[in-house]
């Protein structure tokens, strides 16, 4: 993955060098730089998400708000990096706190901790934080002696403190926890490992390096302290942890949230002993450190006098520390980075798989892994939903290929209309004739697919005019059929299919229209015949393709101009929304439909409903302009990409595959039609609605 890197100086006078990487140099207080910056954004097509490393005091303004300026008018997907996470924020803080959230698509922590602090704090990002620790660099383990013998430090038993130097590091309480020890343990020396942080040094110059050069003196510890007034390379700065026995860290803020100096210290392999913020509960165990009050001197003392006093203990802990922190290498941190940006960032639409599993006859049905499987032949069904991808992604980017595939699934649907205008919906693949299994099943959910495919291509003004008149005349015959209709799915596709029709079939208006109301009329009917005041449904259980129900009554609300119908779909939206969303979306499980009062099944999980409820969503929120909505249609197409009970990604980045599903424990790795096009079906909504 390449990134561009825009780095925020506190002034234009800042003149830093700054490696290649960085693109954008930023007034940190300047907000027509921030929103210029994510017009930039806005504009470039290669920059598809955008990384926020979060902390208040590097973003101008109060409380760092002059970052909301940017998160305002930038328009790609934006994943924030918390770096501080205060249990009682100001309310200033905690409004600008709530903007982000608000904004991101995702929330990054660096702690268990702050992830309960969030979602306590802003119930708005329950389902959008994750932890992900603080990373480390891979050094290799080594004793502390050798280290010392390098640095001229092996007469020593060494402590160290290293980072920007500033008055919440605590030093003071540790200088004055070291002359207990010293009498104990004569050859301790305790290293000062830092430059004074910039922004302190603008401020009040070396006024703390002074005041504790003072406690030095005053306590008689010029032997036994030294101070590295310089910022150093971490080749140089792990030499120095290497050398040390004990690394402190000592904090004087307890609601601090992580401490890369912390991170370090245990990933070189190092005990530490730490005042007892959020990070240091969490990491620090008595494996591998101890930990103490705020501001505790005494209790410092008496760690000290704890850890030096047993060296086989301490090397043990040493190498506890090290073997512990393995899972927080940058590399890992890094590749869980890449996962999340994986699930928010809508990845490059490809139809590789599409080609793969269509021969010069139609889309097969099913697939062996990646391989089409010929033997169970083709279906219209997928066929047809095949064909509404192409008209969209004709209309998003038009290219030869799509249009070869349209034509080829519009001349599969007509092979497949009969003379009275119904259609079979199975063909075999060796005689591409019919099979029995169209006379064994009830098709009236073909019948209407087939419709709103052609209703699709024929209200696509970008498609050729020979495409959309052979799409009007399948229309058309169909509709002389008059196929009664039991099914609500049925009748709510064929909704779909009219509303789309009625834009060009003028003179058929009033009889499109009737239909449209008709078939409404019968889904209200049946909302109001199964709901109870904890059950608001069509049907007394949950089971298939759900968010189809709901979608077409928006869609008959808006073309009828009937409220009605409207309030009732959006009703019924939120019901299915209440029993399928939770931190994450949970699917139907297809293993037994979810009954009213009955426990409901969450496997096994398949790509249609995903991008059904994707599709309802969009049209509640262009109906509504909630932006609700739009956050749940953005939540429910994560799960293609791992945002799922499993934490599995069903995409294919390879060939723009999509799995058949989720079990209990596992991914459906073969590759079938119906969740191909579910997926590409979902891709291009989110891509029009980002």
């Amino acid at each position: 993955m390449d990134c561009k890197v825009a780095a925020l100086n506190v002034s234009p006078l800042d003149t830093h060098k700054y490696p290649p990487e960085v693109e954008w140099k930023i007034d940190q207080s300047n907000k027509s730089d921030l929103i210029n910056l994510a017009q930039m954004c806005n504009d470039d097509v290669q920059i598809t998400g955008v990384i926020i490393q979060h902390e208040y005091g590097i973003f101008g303004g109060s409380e760092g708000n002059s970052l909301l300026s940017f998160m305002r008018n930038c328009k790609k997907p934006m994943l924030v990096t918390l770096h501080t996470v205060l249990p009682k924020p100001s309310p200033k803080m905690k409004q600008v706190t709530a903007t982000i959230i608000h904004s991101a698509v995702t929330v990054v922590v660096l702690t268990n901790s702050s992830k309960k602090i969030i979602e306590t704090l802003y119930p708005e990002s329950i389902g959008k934080v994750f932890m992900i620790p603080h990373g480390i660099h891979q050094v290799a383990f080594s004793t502390a002696q050798e280290y010392k013998i390098k640095l001229k430090l092996e007469n020593h038993l060494v402590l160290s403190t290293f980072g920007l130097l500033s008055r919440g590091k605590g030093i003071e309480y540790v200088l004055n926890a070291l002359p207990k020890v010293i009498k104990k343990y004569p050859s301790l020396l305790y290293l000062i490992l830092g430059e004074t942080h910039p922004v302190i040094r603008r401020h009040e110059g070396e006024k703390y390096r002074f005041e504790l050069a003072k406690i030095i003196t005053k306590l008689g510890l010029e032997n036994h302290v030294r101070f590295y007034d310089q910022y150093f390379s971490l080749p140089d700065l792990f030499e120095f942890l290497k050398a040390t026995d004990v690394y402190v860290s000592a904090s004087t803020n307890p609601n601090q949230a992580v401490s890369g100096t912390l991170s370090y210290a245990l990933g070189t392999g190092r005990t530490v002993i730490s005042t007892d913020f959020a990070q240091a509960k969490e990491i620090v165990t008595a494996e591998t450190g101890r930990l103490i009050p705020v501001k505790n001197s005494s209790a410092l003392t008496s760690a000290l006098v704890d850890l030096l006093g047993d060296q086989k203990s301490l090397r043990k802990m040493h190498h506890n520390a090290y073997l512990k922190t393995r899972i927080m290498l940058w590399h890992k941190v890094a590749s869980e980075y890449l996962n999340l940006l994986e699930r928010m960032v809508v990845p490059a639409l490809k139809i590789d798989h599409l080609v793969k599993m269509t021969d010069d006859f139609g889309l097969f049905q099913f697939a062996s892994l990646t391989i089409p499987n010929k033997a169970f032949g083709y279906t219209l069904d997928d066929n047809a939903r095949a064909l509404v991808v192409c008209s969209w992604l004709m209309k998003q980017k038009y290219s030869k290929e799509v249009e070869v595939l349209l034509r080829l699934y519009i001349a599969f649907i007509k092979k497949c209309q009969l003379a009275n205008g119904s259609f079979i919906n199975y063909i075999g693949f060796k005689d591409k004739l019919p099979t029995m299994q169209n006379s064994k099943e009830d098709l009236e959910d073909t019948q209407s697919r087939a419709l709103w495919a052609m209703s699709e291509v024929m209200t696509n003004k970008i498609l050729a005019d020979d495409i959309r008149n052979e799409a009007k005349k399948i229309f058309l015959l169909a509709l002389k059929a008059e196929v009664k209709l039991n099914h609500l799915r049925a009748k709510a596709y064929f909704i779909k299919s009219l509303t789309l029709a009625v834009g060009v079939l003028p003179e058929m208006r009033t009889r499109l229209i009737k239909i449209i109301t008709d078939h409404a009329d019968s889904l209200c009917t049946a909302l109001a015949d199964h709901s109870v005041k904890k059950w608001q449904w069509f049907e007394s259980e949950l089971n298939y393709n759900n968010a189809l129900l709901p979608e077409s009554l928006l869609i008959a609300g808006e073309i009828s101009e009937n409220t009605t119908y409207t309030k009732k779909g959006l009703l019924s939206l939120e019901f299915l929304i209440s029993k399928t969303f939770s931190k994450t979306y949970i699917p139907i499980g297809h293993s037994q439909w979810y009954k009213n009062k009955a426990k409901r099944s969450n496997f096994d999980q398949q790509p249609e409903d995903p991008a059904s409820m994707i599709l309802a969503l969009v049209r509640a929120y262009r109906l509504t302009k909630d932006s609700r909505y739009k956050r749940l249609a953005n939540k429910c197409f994560s799960w293609f990409l791992g945002n799922n009970s499993l934490k599995k990604s069903l995409y294919d980045y390879q060939n723009g595959g999509c799995y058949d599903g989720l079990h209990p424990d596992r991914v459906n790795l073969n590759q079938g039609a119906e969740s191909l096009v579910s997926y590409l079906m979902s891709s291009c909504t989110i891509r029009q609605l980002n």
